[in-house]
């Protein structure tokens, strides 16, 4: 039975075309089977439903042959395989709408009594191939933080883009403005301090749309099985507020737009996979800004732009009325002094939300093909 296991375990990290940086049995992908491994496994044991990657042998249950399978290669170290995308559109696309990836609550006013809780869905769009593991794209929409949805023009056809090129996509909703979500104190504080002509709700706004957006890639992480998806290959894209959002999820800590509300004075936070962390490989940022970084700087008088920063593409109109050319070039520079990669493309002359321009004859979606698949070493089907 024990060597049984084992083969099957193998075969499933080996058999030809699979693209593998982590292994079924490494539930914390530290590249080996270990007693942290183990112990996750145990602590999910007996589960019926939705138990994720601990559901070794994919039967809907976490139970003894899931034990077994991965006791029959406890202390290996998993294959190093990369994932492959492919050059050309060559998938079929499966489209499954508004998924839940959990709950925020809506408030009469910032601050003031909660009077509703809000499901927070995104789409997917998953490439028909046989990959057992896929990269993912996370795409963010724009409108100011005041509107917008996943659903826009712009959004669907790159996500059609990419998942028929073989990344599974994730597009997201977020809370809005208008749904004036839960937000600590001291964001409260701080843009009761703000000087005249800054936008109140616009800044409030930020909070809770990038604590959701920060849920929705815990919630992708907890579904990575589901979805045969790397999670040591995720990426983010967005535009315009989508970009600021992105920008701090590659520069911003983990415990950001998570730790500054507890539990108890949001439980909807329960909904939201807390137990899972992240790895983002690559950031491509459209015509988007640093507050969402700045604001959580000035509020504990930090530093994120760093070493450790995920690289990063900027597309960016040099004539931007809405976003200026500038944010972008803050960001290049403060890249540039980390050293961290980080490739800028200045599109001259043209303005906001440029979807259908392009850099030197290349649209915008094969930048973003050509960075990812450079800074992940992505192997490419022609």
């Amino acid at each position: 039975m024990k060597y049984g296991l084992a083969l099957m375990f193998w075969m499933f990290c080996l058999v030809s075309g699979a693209q593998i940086t982590s292994c079924l049995g490494d539930l914390n992908n530290s590249g080996t089977i270990e007693v942290n491994d183990v112990l996750n496994l145990l602590g999910g044991f007996g589960c019926s439903t939705d138990c994720g990657a601990a559901d070794l042998n994919d039967d809907g249950a976490v139970n003894v042959e899931d034990v077994l399978m991965q006791l029959a290669v406890f202390g290996a170290s998993c294959p190093t395989v990369v994932p492959q995308v492919w050059a050309d559109s060559t998938f079929g696309i499966s489209f499954q709408e508004n998924l839940i990836y959990g709950q925020g609550f809506a408030h009469e006013d910032w601050g003031g009594p909660i009077i509703d809780t809000i499901h927070l869905g995104l789409d997917a769009y998953i490439p028909d191939n046989e990959e057992l593991l896929r990269p993912a794209l996370v795409l963010i929409h724009g409108g100011g933080f005041f509107g917008g949805s996943s659903s826009v023009n712009a959004l669907v056809d790159l996500a059609h883009s990419y998942a028929s090129r073989g990344w599974v996509v994730f597009s997201i909703n977020y809370r809005l403005s208008g749904d004036r979500g839960t937000v600590p104190s001291s964001w409260l504080y701080a843009v009761s301090q703000l000087p005249d002509g800054v936008d109140a709700n616009q800044a409030l706004a930020m909070y809770p749309a990038n604590r959701d957006a920060r849920a929705a890639l815990r919630w992708a992480k907890h579904n990575a099985g589901a979805y045969n998806i790397d999670p040591a290959y995720i990426s983010v894209l967005g535009g315009s507020a989508g970009a600021f959002i992105s920008v701090a999820l590659g520069v911003a800590n983990q415990e950001d737009y998570l730790s500054e509300l507890s539990v108890e004075e949001d439980p909807s936070l329960l909904s939201t996979h807390l137990e899972e962390t992240f790895e983002l490989r690559c950031i491509l940022d459209f015509w988007g800004g640093r507050a969402s970084v700045d604001i959580l700087d000035a509020l504990d008088s930090g530093d994120r732009f760093d070493s450790a920063d995920v690289p990063l593409m900027i597309v960016h109109g040099t004539e931007d009325p809405t976003v200026l050319f500038s944010e972008s070039e803050s960001i290049f520079a403060e890249y540039s002094a980390t050293g961290v990669p980080c490739a800028f493309y200045p599109i001259e002359g043209e303005g906001h939300s440029i979807w259908q321009s392009n850099y030197e004859g290349i649209p915008f979606w094969q930048l973003g093909y050509n960075f990812m698949v450079e800074q992940q070493a992505l192997q490419i089907q022609n």
